[in-house]
């Protein structure tokens, strides 16, 4: 949208900004002594100030406006600070900026004359000089090489870096134009109000057209933000593009719920019909014929674009997207599927700039897709996977933990709305400074300042304008922020397994996944394939992370119908592996450390019998449960209560054994259970069995059995990890007794991950394709849920990594911030 946010911003600098009015011929000298009188012709600001002093301090302080002390021209409060602190106003001040030519600028201070305004005397290093118009006289003020002229007219006190300036004033050439006073007078309650003279704007990084006349903001200033509020008039004397709004009602703004979070900046405007929109654009644009949209557009009340870092995307937002739909027919063919969203060829690039020119003026929508009631149009098919990412995943501006304190500043409908993102901001700022200190502003960093927001709302023959700038602060900071993809790696063949992290040396985590043709895959942080294997057959449950060397260095191990394997992380067998069987391996491997020694104990199962190895391949002979009196029904668990070590294996007879470390009963079970997929697992001293029937079994220590039927339903799963209980009821998520009420849906189990003494807790429903992330309180993460169709796995050395399954052979990895 170019660089009216920018010059918004630089206002605040005292630098010459977006908007402008022709000047009205009359040249009769002031009589009635009022500030306004004084205001020198073509002022580009002027600032009435309550409290000078005040403001400076204000200014100084405020963390975004401190960072151009150094800036020139202007920069009046350091630079001119030898004269501007001699300044003590008793009441309204009026601050002026004029621009002399391209490099130069100058200020004009305006105030009532009292005792104790501009006081001198005990100053050294000045020279003041009286200087003669026709019948007025002047002053040139001298202060430490700095110059300023000086005069009292009419019991007001005028002071002026431009020597042209205060002449022009006791001459009579101020600024007389009506729309200029129509603002001045406005009440304000600030006791800081910009009023800001109108001028071309640029749009889309070309074109320059005329906006609006002149503003009235009140500004808010605080060390993290400043603010402004106001309206602004334009003019029908001259074509002004606010005007196109006119008799149109602001509709709502949702395009914060499509802009991706690392995006430059966006540009949203509304309008409720249509056809009259068109038509003013065009007379805006001089042009009489109308282009021809095919009723694209009847169907719609948000257009704008998304500026991102390759390409400038473009989207409508339709009140009725079959219709929409049905319109665009024409000029669509289908290209291809991401994610199970269309993506389509579009045969009319140019539509949007014939439309909307000048507030869209890309010519490149070669493609198109659909998001909600959102129809988004991009140059490449590759942006427009980036952005069905992004909303997929929630990494959307809506959705940053910044954008909440400024959107509550903006109105949730308007006639047109700017962000701008990632301090991009700079680059605008930076062209209205002279070459020197263009240079110097792009080493100032914006990065605490994520979002700028401007918004107009256009109501009878003005326009509401709303400006935001926050600092990310303390707050912002302290909770997750947001949600990135940092890979989607396709494969050769479609997943067997879900994708894995896996503790990796040195704090990383990479990926582990097996595809149908039994290859497994061993990926980098980065989306690099490391190194495949080709097994012999699927792998039974979750990969373990061993460290059978004791060196730092990890190895992972698994179990597959036929083998048992421990590899390195360059994917070679450790020695002594694979340990091949010939009868079928039935349950996932389990592997114990009874004393967290790295002592391992990996137990295979196959049907009945029960087989244990040492971490060098060698079986354990003094176990001495070898075999079941029926198949065992799951995998065998070691439960550590005090300083006892309990493995308990499940039969599927309903026969429960719980042995010691050497395999014999430890404690001696009578009744029989009939055993669901849910594990056996330890709550309160006691073991847990949650039988297919969902009765909850305790088990004490001695053997003793209590029952509770539960009230749940067919889709009931329990967890518990350490002091993390988690359960799900169709979709009731209870996280330590703390109710999270899911959306209907199917819900894959939910698995709690130990990371850094944290719990974490993820969840996807496999219908809508999303997944969740909760901590042990119950909350939600910041930025999901995410896209993503099956189970997610969390790197249990860094808590920042997801991976879950895409599409069905992709992959796509995560950071959280």
């Amino acid at each position: 949208m170019g660089k009216i946010l920018g010059k918004l911003l630089a206002f605040l600098l005292f630098i010459p900004m977006l908007l402008g009015v022709f000047g009205s011929c009359d040249k009769t000298p002031p009589k009635t002594g009022t500030l306004m009188d004084f205001v020198p012709e073509d002022a580009l600001v002027v600032f009435k100030i309550s409290n000078f002093e005040t403001l400076q301090a204000d200014i100084e302080a405020n963390s975004l406006l401190s960072k151009f002390d150094n800036t020139a021209p202007y920069s009046f409060f350091s630079e001119k600070k030898a004269l501007l602190k001699n300044l003590h106003p008793a009441s309204q001040s009026l601050l002026c900026i004029n621009k002399l030519n391209d490099s130069l600028s100058a200020y004009t201070f305006i105030s009532k004359q009292t005792k104790n305004l501009f006081q001198i005397d005990s100053l050294k290093n000045k020279t003041i000089e009286t200087l003669q118009l026709d019948e007025h006289s002047f002053q040139r003020i001298t202060i430490d090489k700095e110059i300023a002229y000086s005069a009292i007219i009419d019991s007001v006190f005028v002071v002026s870096s431009s020597q042209q300036i205060i002449q022009e004033i006791l001459k009579g050439n101020t600024e007389r134009n009506d729309t200029f006073k129509k603002v001045f007078n406005l009440p304000s309650t600030n006791g800081f109000t910009a009023l800001v003279r109108g001028n071309k704007i640029t749009l889309n990084d070309s074109t320059k057209v005329d906006f609006t006349s002149w503003s009235a903001l009140d500004v808010a200033i605080s060390p993290e933000a400043f603010s402004a509020t106001g309206i602004t008039l334009a003019t029908d004397s001259i074509p002004q593009l606010l005007n196109v709004f006119e008799g149109q009602v602001p509709q709502q703004n949702d395009v914060s719920g499509l802009v991706p979070t690392d995006a430059l900046g966006a540009v949203s405007f509304t309008f409720n019909d249509a056809e009259t929109f068109q038509k003013k654009l065009r007379n805006f644009r001089g042009e009489k014929e109308a282009v021809k949209t095919t009723g694209i557009f009847g169907s719609v009340s948000e257009v704008g674009s998304i500026q991102l870092k390759d390409e400038t995307a473009i989207f409508i937002k339709s009140i009725d997207a079959s219709l929409t739909n049905d319109a665009l027919a024409r000029f669509v063919t289908s290209k291809s599927i991401f994610r199970e969203i269309e993506i389509s060829s579009f045969s009319e690039p140019q539509l949007f700039k014939q439309t909307f020119s000048p507030f869209i003026n890309s010519g490149t929508a070669n493609y198109v897709f659909q998001l909600d009631n959102f129809f988004v149009f991009t140059e490449n098919e590759s942006t427009a996977e980036q952005l069905i990412s992004s909303f997929q995943n929630n990494n959307t501006l809506k959705n940053a933990s910044y954008f909440e304190s400024t959107a509550k500043d903006l109105s949730t409908a308007s006639s047109l709305l700017i962000y701008k993102m990632q301090g991009e901001f700079s680059e605008d700022i930076s062209g209205f400074f002279n070459s020197k200190s263009s240079a110097g502003i792009k080493d100032i960093s914006f990065d605490k300042f994520p979002l700028a927001a401007l918004q107009f709302s256009f109501d009878r023959n003005f326009a509401h304008v709303t400006l935001s700038c926050k600092e990310a602060g303390a707050t912002a900071k302290s909770v997750s922020g947001k949600v990135s993809e940092k890979f989607n790696l396709n494969l050769e063949s479609v997943l067997l397994t879900n994708p894995q992290l896996v503790d990796g040396n040195y704090g990383s985590s990479n990926v582990l996944v097996q595809d149908i043709a039994n290859k497994l895959y061993f990926i980098s942080e980065s989306g690099k394939i490391l190194w495949t294997k080709k097994l012999g057959s699927p792998i039974l449950g979750k990969i373990e992370t061993v460290e059978i060397a004791g060196r730092g260095d990890k190895q992972i191990a698994f179990a597959t119908n036929d083998a048992f394997y421990i590899l390195d992380r360059n994917g070679k067998d450790a020695k002594g592996f694979p340990i091949k069987f010939k009868d079928k391996v039935t349950q996932p491997l389990s592997v114990f450390d009874y004393d967290n020694n790295r002592n391992y104990r990996f137990v295979i199962v196959q049907g009945k019998d029960v087989l244990m190895y040492d971490k060098y391949g060698k079986t354990v002979k003094g176990f001495g449960f070898n075999k079941a009196k029926s198949n065992i029904a799951q995998s065998p668990v070691h439960i550590r209560m005090g300083n006892k070590d309990y493995i308990v294996v499940a039969e599927e007879n309903g026969k429960l054994n719980i042995l010691s470390r050497v395999g014999k009963t430890r404690v001696s079970v009578s009744k029989n259970f009939n055993f669901s997929e849910i594990p056996v697992a330890e709550e309160d001293n006691s073991f847990v069995v949650i039988t297919k029937e969902n009765t909850k079994e305790r088990i004490s220590q001695d053997g003793k059995v209590s029952s509770q039927k539960l009230d749940v339903g067919n889709n009931y799963w329990f967890a518990i990890l350490g002091n993390t209980k988690v359960t799900l009821d169709d979709n009731l998520l209870r996280i330590n007794g703390k109710l999270a009420e899911l959306p209907l849906g199917l819900y894959t189990k939910p698995q709690i991950f130990s990371i850094n003494r944290n719990s974490y807790i993820t969840i996807t429903e496999t219908q809508e394709k999303k997944v969740y992330v909760f901590d042990k309180n119950g909350e939600l993460l910041n930025g999901f849920p995410v896209y993503g169709t099956s189970p997610a796995s969390m790197g249990e050395a860094n808590p920042k990594n997801l991976v879950v399954k895409g599409e069905d052979n992709s992959v796509v990895y995560y950071i959280i911030d």
